[in-house]
């Protein structure tokens, strides 16, 4: 990421920063593209903002994401990012960063940014009516970073007629086959109103999507919390927008933001308390039990194991 930045400064060419997660991220940096060919687009996680390379970076433009300190443009509707760019276009009630980002690019006429847009808007709110969108949320999803960027260009160039052109074509067919084990999992789950899951392991499926298809089932509020590493973890919150809960309550308690109907953290426990996020998250949420993907071991309070088979870890 950092010699792309560098190979953009050195040659004069645009250069943005977009979120790395979701669609949203993705059909932004796709609208720079479109609206700039010669840019350069570098793709990180809200987490990743805080790196020295990118608060040091003057960028041209900037979406989805926290605002990293030198910007000239930036499109955001998060209600946790605070505005800092010399001219935003941020409004937490707008339903997609790229909604924000083709107006800051000039291209609301443009019939592939129109496209992009209402992608990014059926996904960010989980109301997917679109089957062309449900295949682009999956392709996202699952892809690497590399591949991410290659999606972009695609993107850039044909809107969604770019999903029936390699490689997001074979992406959506790997999305599909990783959706089918969120489909059995969220089966095996009650639809109370409120649900603690812990994951204690990377299943290597998308938690976001799990939450949604926990809402279609009648969940009001759910929380997933993710063992990634030694000591790291990532929260996924979801809320119904029909029901009182608020997830941001949650994800800044844990470090985290988003929006109110869909949040998240990404947490590091300290060297000596390993669990210390877990026992916290228990105490916040003080659920009546903790639905375990896996082994209940090393749980303290009354939990279900919920049988799982892993195939891999890439989650989003």
């Amino acid at each position: 990421m950092l010699l792309t930045v560098i190979i953009a400064k050195l040659t004069g060419r645009p250069l943005a920063l977009c979120d790395v997660g979701d669609v949203d991220g993705i059909a932004s940096a796709a609208l720079f593209k479109r609206a700039n060919p010669r840019g350069a687009v570098v793709l990180a996680g809200p987490a990743d903002v805080k790196k020295w390379w990118i608060r040091l970076t003057r960028w041209d433009f900037v979406a989805d994401l926290p605002c990293p300190g030198r910007v000239r443009v930036r499109a955001d509707h998060h209600k946790t990012n605070k505005p800092c760019a010399e001219v935003e276009f941020y409004d937490p009630e707008a339903p997609a960063s790229a909604l924000l980002a083709a107006k800051a690019l000039g291209l609301e006429n443009d019939e592939a940014a129109k496209q992009l847009v209402d992608a990014a808007i059926q996904t960010d709110t989980a109301n997917i009516t679109d089957p062309r969108v449900r295949l682009l949320d999956l392709a996202i999803r699952y892809a690497d970073r590399r591949e991410k960027l290659a999606a972009v260009e695609k993107l850039a160039k044909a809107g969604l007629v770019a999903l029936e052109e390699e490689p997001l074509k074979s992406l959506a067919q790997r999305g599909l086959e990783r959706n089918r084990q969120i489909q059995e999992i969220a089966t095996k789950l009650p639809a109370e109103e409120t649900l603690f899951i812990y994951s204690p392991i990377r299943l290597g499926i998308s938690y976001r999507l799990l939450t949604i298809e926990l809402e279609k089932k009648g969940v009001k509020f759910v929380n997933i919390l993710v063992r990634r590493g030694w000591r790291v973890y990532r929260l996924y919150c979801g809320a119904h927008r029909d029901s009182p809960y608020d997830c941001t309550e949650v994800a800044t308690r844990m470090g985290g933001g988003g929006h109110k109907y869909a949040a998240g953290a990404h947490i590091k426990a300290p060297i000596y308390d390993r669990h210390r996020p877990l026992r916290q998250l228990i105490q916040l949420l003080k659920p009546s039990v903790v639905y375990v993907l896996g082994s209940c071991n090393n749980i303290n309070v009354p939990c279900r194991a919920i049988e799982v088979m892993s195939r891999g870890s890439g989650e989003r």
